[in-house]
């Protein structure tokens, strides 16, 4: 995994989205609940991962924000990237 730092234009969209000026077009809690059902029927393994505090942090607020448990924002992450959707340069 490579870390780039961002250039102008993706900062400004990363700006404008922390700023809330972006607007969902669908409905997002029927998306929330698709996705929560999806998690649930998975099997799933436990496994054990060491972030950073900072992340991990992060990761809860933003949980918390958006009414989804941190631990399924992992899962819907790597799901996304094991299903080619997100991709790391």
């Amino acid at each position: 995994m490579t870390v780039n730092t961002l250039d102008k234009f993706e900062q400004d969209i990363l700006d404008s989205i922390d700023n809330d000026e972006w607007q969902s077009k669908g409905d997002i809690q029927q998306r929330r609940q698709e996705l929560q059902h999806f998690l649930k029927s998975e099997k799933k393994k436990a496994i054990s991962i060491r972030l950073s505090e900072n992340d991990l942090y992060e990761l809860k607020r933003k949980g918390l924000e958006n009414g989804i448990p941190y631990q399924n924002i992992i899962q819907m992450l790597v799901h996304q990237y094991t299903a080619n959707k997100i991709h790391l340069d």
